[in-house]
C-alpha cells in the first residue's frame, strides 16, 4: 500500500453518479478535504471505490450491484495509495443520530439537500433518532408509516358464501348467517396497553381506552433485520424469539408476510397475475374460502372435472344461463340422480326439444317407474302436429268440474272390449249433423228407456225405425206419420197410407 500499514479515513458521500457506473461514490474526508466548497467542489473529489462483502462476486452483473450509498452517508475506509491519498476504498458505512438537515452551502453534507431530512416520506424517520429502521427497534415500529398505512387499511369483515334456503323443496335445507373473515394482523402482532386501570378508571371510561395486545410480539431489537430501500421498498428477516417472521413489501403497499405460526398473507393493491408454463398442484387440508366483489371469468380449454365428497350447493342472486355443445361438434348433458330431484319455479317454464337452429326432429322419452302427479293452476294446452296416443295398462279416468269437449274434423272412435256405459245427470244428446245411422249389432240389441217419461224422438224429415222385430212397449204414441204398403201379389205398386193425428 505505500507505507507500514493504512491510511484510514472517514467521511461523507457528496455524490453517486458515477460516470463508469462502478458504484462508486465521490467521498470529501475528514482531516484531508475542506469542508469550503469553493476551494473542493464535489466534482472534484476523488472516486472511492466500495468494497463488497464475499457474498457478493461484484462481477459481470451478479451479486448486489450497484452499492447501497447515498449522499450523505457516513463512510469509512482507507487509500489504496497512502502517499497521494487519491484512491480512497469504502469499507463501510457508520450509522447515527442525525441532529440536524443537510447544509447545501458545506461540504460534508449532501449537495442535494435531501439526507438526513426532517422526514422522510415513505417512513416518517426524521431527526433525532437511530438510523437504524424503525422497523427493527421494537415497539418504534408502530411509528413507521408502512405499518400505519397497513392497520389502516387493513381488509376486515370480507364476507363468505352462504349456503341457498330452499324450504319449499328439502326438509333438510337450514338458513345460514353469513360468515366473514379479516385480513391476518399487520406484522403478527398488535400491541396493547394491558395495564388495570381499576374501579376509578373504569367508572371515568379508561378501561375502553386500554386495549390488550395481540399476537406474539415480533421486530425486537437487534432480532429484526431490515433492509428498506430509498423509495420505501422493505425486506424483513426478522428472528425475534416465538416471533419469527418473513416479511417483503413493495412501497405501493403490496406485501407478503410469514409469522410465527407459519400463516402466509399475501396482498395485491394492484392487480394480480400468475402465469404458470408447466403444470400446478395444489393441496389444502383446511377450508377455502373465496370472495370476489367483482366479476370472475374462467376459460377451461380441456376437460373440467370436478369431485365433490360432500354436498353440492349453488345460491344465484341474478340469472344462470347454461350453454352445452357451443363449440362445432356439439355436447350432451348426461344426469344420473340417485336420489330425489326437487324444484319449485316461482314463475313460467319454456323449453324446446328438437327444434334447433338447424331444424332437426328430435323425440322426448320419458320413463317414470312410480306415480305421476301433475297440478296446474290454471290451463293446460297439448298441441301436436301428429298423432295423440293415451296408452294405459289399467283404467283412465277423466274428471271435469265443468264440461268435457271433444272435437274431431274427421271421424271419432270410441270403442270398448267390453260394456261401454254413458251417463249424464241431465240430459244425454247424440247428435248427427249430416245423414247418419245409429246400429246396434248383437243377438239381444236393445235400447232400454227405464225412467218414466223416456222418449224416442224423431223429428227429421226422413227420420226412420227400422227393425226385423218386435217393438214392445206399454204405450205408443202415434202422431202424423206414413204406413207403407208394398206391392201386393197380383203386380198393383206400392202405396202409402197417411194415419191420422192421435
Amino acid at each position: 500500500m505505500g507505507l507500514d500499514g493504512f491510511v484510514w479515513f472517514t467521511g461523507v458521500v457528496e455524490s453517486r453518479d458515477d460516470p463508469a457506473k462502478l458504484g462508486r461514490v465521490q467521498v470529501r474526508c475528514l482531516g484531508y478535504h475542506t469542508e469550503d466548497l469553493n476551494d473542493i467542489p464535489s466534482e472534484d473529489l476523488p472516486w472511492a471505490h466500495v468494497m463488497h462483502p464475499v457474498t457478493d462476486p461484484s462481477m459481470q452483473g451478479m451479486g448486489n450491484t450497484p452499492s447501497f450509498l447515498t449522499e450523505g452517508s457516513w463512510v469509512i475506509g482507507f487509500f489504496r495509495d497512502a502517499n497521494e491519498r487519491q484512491q480512497p476504498l469504502i469499507i463501510g458505512s457508520l450509522p447515527g443520530i442525525p441532529q440536524s438537515e443537510s447544509d447545501i452551502t458545506k461540504g460534508f453534507n449532501d449537495p442535494e439537500g435531501e439526507y438526513p431530512s426532517e422526514s422522510i416520506i415513505h417512513s416518517g424517520h426524521g431527526l433525532n433518532e437511530s438510523d437504524v429502521s424503525r422497523l427493527a427497534r421494537g415497539d418504534d415500529a408502530e411509528t413507521h408509516k408502512s405499518v400505519i398505512n397497513r392497520r389502516d387499511t387493513q381488509f376486515k369483515n370480507i364476507p363468505t358464501a352462504t349456503k341457498p334456503h330452499i324450504s319449499t323443496v328439502s326438509t333438510t335445507s337450514k338458513k345460514e348467517t353469513a360468515g366473514s373473515f379479516d385480513e391476518p394482523i399487520p406484522r403478527g402482532y398488535e400491541p396493547g396497553d394491558t395495564r388495570d386501570v381499576g374501579d376509578f378508571g373504569r367508572i371515568l371510561g379508561v378501561d375502553e381506552l386500554q386495549k390488550k395486545a395481540v399476537g406474539k410480539v415480533t421486530g425486537i431489537y437487534p432480532f429484526n433485520h431490515v433492509y428498506e430501500s430509498e423509495s420505501g421498498h422493505i425486506h424483513e428477516v426478522d428472528d425475534t424469539p416465538d416471533g419469527e417472521r418473513l416479511f417483503t413489501q413493495h412501497t405501493a403497499g403490496t406485501y407478503e408476510e410469514i409469522i410465527a405460526d407459519g400463516t402466509k398473507t399475501v396482498k395485491v393493491v394492484g392487480d394480480n397475475y400468475e402465469l404458470i408454463a408447466g403444470g400446478s398442484n395444489i393441496y389444502v387440508r383446511g377450508n377455502i374460502n373465496l370472495t370476489c366483489s367483482g366479476t370472475k371469468r374462467e376459460l377451461i380449454e380441456g376437460d373440467y372435472i370436478l369431485e365433490v365428497g360432500g354436498d353440492f350447493t349453488r345460491k344465484i342472486g341474478g340469472s344462470e344461463q347454461v350453454k352445452i355443445g357451443a363449440g362445432e361438434s356439439g355436447g350432451n348433458l348426461e344426469e344420473e340422480i340417485k336420489g330425489n330431484h326437487g324444484f319449485n319455479i316461482s314463475n313460467s317454464v319454456s323449453g324446446a326439444i328438437g327444434s334447433t337452429e338447424k331444424g332437426t326432429a328430435k323425440d322426448c322419452d320419458i320413463t317414470i317407474g312410480g306415480k305421476e302427479t301433475r297440478t296446474i293452476g290454471g290451463t293446460l294446452d297439448i298441441t301436436t302436429a301428429d298423432s295423440y296416443t293415451l296408452v294405459s295398462s289399467k283404467d283412465i279416468g277423466f274428471i271435469a268440474s265443468n264440461n268435457i269437449s271433444m272435437f274431431s274434423v274427421a271421424s271419432t272412435s270410441i270403442s270398448s272390449g267390453t260394456t261401454m256405459t254413458v251417463k249424464a245427470a241431465t240430459n244425454l244428446d247424440i247428435k248427427s249433423e249430416a245423414v247418419g245411422t245409429m246400429t246396434f249389432i248383437g243377438d239381444s240389441s236393445a235400447i232400454s228407456f227405464t225412467g218414466s217419461s223416456g222418449t224416442i224422438n224423431l223429428s227429421g224429415s226422413g227420420s226412420t225405425i227400422t227393425t226385423t222385430q218386435e217393438v214392445t212397449a206399454n204405450t205408443i204414441e202415434l202422431t202424423t206419420h206414413v204406413h207403407s204398403q208394398g206391392a201386393d201379389s197380383r203386380g198393383d205398386s206400392q202405396t202409402n197410407t197417411n194415419a191420422p193425428v192421435a
